[in-house]
């Protein structure tokens, strides 16, 4: 009886220590989790390295450390209150090593073109924010665009531990729309958009304020293997807003469009034109090939056709095998009372002789392929 009494007892002193360990730790780390800072998370961990608390309090001073506080609709706020009035912004907090931030991405600015984003930071410290920085990325092409917006909403993805914030803004002008996805990433400080240019086809009451049919630029995009850029260009896949057209479709009617805006005064006063070399993926080139009728001199092939609501003379130049439009006018919608380019013709190897009726009246236009002079008679 008296060795069983020892045993116990021994059994008792032994454990003592361990319980008071025990005792000692959990009243550290609620002691810890009262006042949490980084000095106490440190000395928590020092003291007892290999504590069934130590996976939270290494997760509690992550956050601590460099997980924000703030969402995107506070950043906004925070971002807003420090730029000029009336500035709509998109903004993402970040937080490192105790130091909180906010980077606003601003569409409008001084000084700030179309083709740009501003990104600007702001810095907390002592419970003040103030401005650190200010960054003007270069951005979607913005050529024949006059305004631009945010269209949309925001939101952070996270790739490999990374955050990204993926907007949308919108460009518009006299040579239609552009739809822009983009993103950035202050911890990489890195920044990427994809956008997707055309026509704006909106009906009447239209929501959203886009829809497009064009194509994405995304032939000529690089970094492509990174993965958030591939989420961007899938988000302009996806958006059902955004009709894609067939590559050679688009590149006629870019090409329809240039020659236009070059040449506005062809139909009434021009007296030199000027021609653009056609890709010959275009369906203008595929509806040359097909053309019944072409004519030939030594130096060149004319054709005349109508096509994508224009009738148009592309011309083959042997010199150099290369598709020029050299003419293009609103195709006649009533023959008898429009004027209708009605056939063509060479009078020498360089010359080639539209023939015109208008009603009851015949004209011609003569134009020279090489030196693309126009004669009206």
């Amino acid at each position: 009886m008296k060795k069983t009494l020892t045993a116990a007892l021994l059994l008792l002193l032994a454990a003592a220590p361990l319980s008071a360990q025990k005792r000692a730790e959990t009243k550290l780390y609620q002691k810890t989790l009262s006042k949490p800072s980084v000095e106490a998370f440190d000395k928590f961990l020092k003291r007892y390295p290999t504590s069934v608390y130590a996976e939270e309090i290494l997760a509690r001073k992550d956050t601590l450390l460099n997980i924000s506080p703030y969402d995107e609709r506070q950043a906004a706020a925070i971002a807003a209150e420090r730029l000029p009035a009336g500035i709509e912004v998109r903004a993402l907090a970040d937080r490192r090593e105790a130091v909180d931030r906010v980077y606003a991405i601003c569409l409008e600015g001084e000084g700030l073109g179309l083709d740009q984003v501003r990104i600007v930071t702001f810095r907390k410290d002592a419970d003040e924010w103030a401005q650190e920085g200010v960054y003007d990325a270069p951005a979607a092409d913005a050529e024949g665009m006059s305004v631009r917006e945010f269209v949309d909403e925001t939101s952070v993805v996270a790739i490999r531990g990374t955050r990204y914030l993926f907007f949308h803004y919108l460009l518009s002008g006299t040579d239609g729309q552009a739809y822009v996805a983009a993103a950035y990433a202050p911890q990489t400080d890195e920044f990427g958009c994809v956008s997707f240019r055309g026509k704006d086809i909106r009906g009447t009451g239209h929501v959203p304020p886009y829809h497009i049919l064009g194509r994405s630029d995304e032939a000529l995009l690089s970094g492509m293997d990174r993965p958030w850029m591939r989420l961007l260009l899938k988000d302009i896949q996806d958006n059902p807003w955004l009709e894609y057209i067939p590559e050679n479709i688009y590149l006629t009617d870019a090409a329809l469009e240039w020659w236009l805006k070059q040449n506005p005064d062809a139909l009434t006063s021009a007296t030199h034109l000027k021609f653009n070399i056609l890709q010959k993926e275009s369906s203008l080139v595929e509806e040359f090939t097909a053309a019944k009728g072409k004519k030939s001199s030594s130096k060149y092939t004319a054709a005349m056709f109508d096509h994508r609501g224009y009738t148009v003379i592309v011309v083959y130049q042997k010199a150099d095998d290369n598709y020029v439009l050299a003419w293009a006018e609103p195709e006649a919608k009533d023959h008898y009372r429009d004027r209708l380019l009605n056939s063509i013709a060479f009078d020498d190897a360089n010359t080639l002789a539209m023939s015109y009726y208008h009603g009851n009246r015949t004209f011609k236009y003569r134009l020279n392929l090489t030196s693309k002079n126009l004669r009206r008679n």
